[in-house]
């Protein structure tokens, strides 16, 4: 539930705390994973408990969280996923009961007006979302309005930290320095293929690289999975028409088509004043000039030439009064009213209406012409509703159908029967496929990698359980098990042992190589010159004014790298580094100068200061959160984190 802060806390330190804290204020009903002699909490925090339920679905969260942002591969081990979420959740009552202690509230006028924010589509507050969206959380209305009013308090405690901060000039300066150093350096490469006189590997070394290396020389392993399905467009063809509701929708298309209607018009203003009787004497002296017009107009005048002579809208009045096309809601009122009771029935085209009174005096208007869109027949546009009811109905049904596919899936993890029962859904099994997989070599859903690192997951494979939801598309989603598994097995020596004796080769060149540069660096940082120690198979290369971001300078970023964790040499020696290339060769960087900036702009001073500011609210906030957790009286059920 605190992802909100995520959204609506713009900044660094929403971001630390949103890791720190942000966790779903989620209840969902499993199956107690406890026997009667343990506890039934995940966790106690100064006698608050965090309940067994709450945990689980939290992981469950988190997990799917991780599983989109990683591409459907969990980036880390299940056991860690659950202690990192039971941290999470401690950190998060913690910081609540804080943050309430220290004084920190949220008014009823404050927390209505961020629902209101959150909730208010095209300016109108929707309260079947608002309701929706807690319902889809499990919570009732006043839990979500707690929760969020937590959330809220828990940024008013960010914010205070956040304004704590500083960094003092001389800090700023000694940063900026540092970020905008210059260096100079020398790189030495060696070519592998020069210094490699790596002769054939024997048998022996082979065998032994191969049982050393045994995992590297396998054949994959493989499975079968079970899956249920749910898709919109198998729901759209399900889909029954409502007669009324098309009918209803073509009549709301007409009326739209109507309000969107143009006018081309001409007008001529003279406008009135409303200082007490003279505001009255000037009104009524306006009416009668503008009914003079009106005269005018019908004994032939031309309305162009009265308003370029007589009209005081000085932006209209030299085209002749033109307010080129306007439609419903570009006038005030009187003069949309007056302008769209003409017809173009009138005179040279279009009517004139009589004297029109607004707020800014009297007119006269002219109906030039009218555009609107053409109606469609009802059975030209029937096809869309069809398609648009279908659509909607589709969509409604699949989002309820995969929350409650979720949920049985989730409470019942042994099998995907009872979710295909209750939902009316297929079991479907796969053939044989593997972990990592080139494109084509799979089979429908097999192909998606998202589905294949879920299906080798811990869960799936270890575990035994049913997956979560999975999304493989807006309009696709699936749960499923493992059906069987075939385990990795060797590949025989026979038909790897002349990979093996390549790498061998390689390996051992690389070492001649690496041996090769060990011997000129330490000639180096003996005193001697490099001029004097070339010889073939090395390129020397020289690059000046090298910075922190200047990549293109490099043939290698661990170069760039390298250059600047290089310290300089004590009493005058030089400062040398060996690393190896992504080329396979080696090479030895060369520290000759650093550079100190005279002057640093302002703007990157300004940089500096913001990083700073940044680095040291972080600190003192994990330093207060810290301090909060030793005084807190905190028991974690450990056999929870394990299961």
């Amino acid at each position: 539930m605190l992802q909100a802060i995520n959204d609506n806390i713009k900044g660094w330190l929403g971001m630390v705390i949103v890791a720190l804290i942000s966790l779903p204020f989620m209840l969902w009903g499993i199956q107690s994973y406890f026997d009667d002699a343990g506890p039934r909490y995940a966790a106690k925090v100064n006698d608050m408990e965090i309940s067994a339920n709450e945990f689980e679905r939290s992981v469950s969260m988190q997990r799917q969280s991780m599983l989109r942002q990683y591409g459907g591969k969990l980036p880390i081990e299940e056991t860690a996923l659950r202690e990192r979420t039971l941290t999470q959740l401690i950190n998060q009552r913690l910081l609540e009961s804080v943050s309430f202690e220290k004084g920190y509230r949220i008014s009823d006028s404050i927390l209505s007006a961020k629902i209101k924010q959150l909730f208010t589509v095209d300016g109108v507050f929707d309260r079947l979302r608002f309701e929706a969206n807690a319902n889809s959380l499990g919570m009732s209305i006043p839990m979500y309005e707690q929760a969020l009013r937590n959330e809220l308090r828990l940024q008013q405690m960010q914010s205070a930290i956040a304004n704590s901060a500083f960094v003092t000039k001389e800090e700023m300066q000694n940063l900026a320095t540092l970020n905008e150093q210059t260096r100079d350096i020398t790189v030495l490469t060696f070519n592998t293929e020069h210094f490699s006189t790596a002769e054939k590997p024997t048998e022996e070394e082979i065998r032994q690289y191969y049982e050393i290396n045994l995992h590297r020389f396998m054949t994959p392993e493989k499975i079968k999975i079970d899956y249920v399905e749910i898709t919109a467009d198998a729901l759209s063809e399900n889909v029954e028409i409502d007669e009324g509701q098309i009918k209803k929708m073509y009549e709301q298309y007409v009326a739209s088509i109507s309000g969107r209607e143009e006018r081309k018009a001409r007008h001529i203003l003279l406008k009135t004043t409303e200082d007490g009787a003279v505001g009255n004497s000037n009104r009524a002296a306006v009416k009668e000039k503008i009914q003079s017009l009106k005269k005018e107009l019908e004994q032939g005048a031309d309305f162009a030439e009265l308003a370029k002579k007589h009209s005081q809208d000085s932006g209209s009045a030299v085209d002749g009064g033109d307010l080129g096309w306007v439609m419903l809601g570009d006038m005030v009122k009187p003069f949309e009213q007056a302008l769209y009771n003409l017809s173009l029935s009138g005179k040279n085209g279009g009517e004139i209406s009589e004297a029109v009174e607004t707020q800014f005096g009297y007119h006269l208007i002219k109906l030039d012409d009218v555009r609107s869109e053409t109606v469609e027949s009802f059975e030209i546009k029937r096809v869309g509703f069809e398609e648009e009811m279908k659509a909607d109905s589709a969509a409604s049904m699949f989002y309820d159908l995969s929350e409650r596919l979720a949920t049985t899936a989730y409470e019942n993890p042994d099998s995907l029967d009872i979710s295909a029962e209750e939902l009316g859904l297929k079991i479907t099994s796969t053939d044989y496929f593997f972990r990592h997989q080139k494109a084509g070599q799979g089979v429908n859903i097999t192909e998606n990698e998202k589905l294949r690192n879920i299906a080798f997951s811990p869960l799936v494979l270890e575990q035994g359980s049913n997956s979560d939801i999975i999304e493989i598309s807006p309009t696709h989603v699936i749960v499923l098990r493992l059906n069987e598994h075939v385990p990795a097995t060797a590949i025989p020596l026979d038909q790897v042992s002349s990979k093996i004796e390549n790498i061998l080769i390689a390996q051992n060149g690389h070492e001649q190589t690496k041996a090769a540069a060990l011997d000129v660096q330490s000639k180096i940082e003996a005193g001697e010159s490099i001029e004097g120690l070339q010889m073939d198979g090395i390129q020397v290369g020289n690059i000046s004014s090298l910075g922190r971001r200047d990549n293109t300078k490099v043939s290698d970023p661990s170069i760039l790298r390298t250059a600047f964790e290089i310290s300089s040499g004590q009493n005058g020696s030089a400062s040398v580094s060996l690393i190896d290339l992504m080329s396979g060769d080696v090479a030895l960087v060369v520290l000759t100068k650093v550079n100190t900036p005279d002057n640093i702009a302002q703007n990157q001073l300004d940089l500096v200061k913001s990083d700073a500011l940044r680095d040291n609210a972080i600190r003192d906030f994990s330093s207060i959160l810290l301090a909060i957790k030793e005084g807190a009286d905190i028991d974690k059920n450990t056999r929870l984190i394990e299961k």
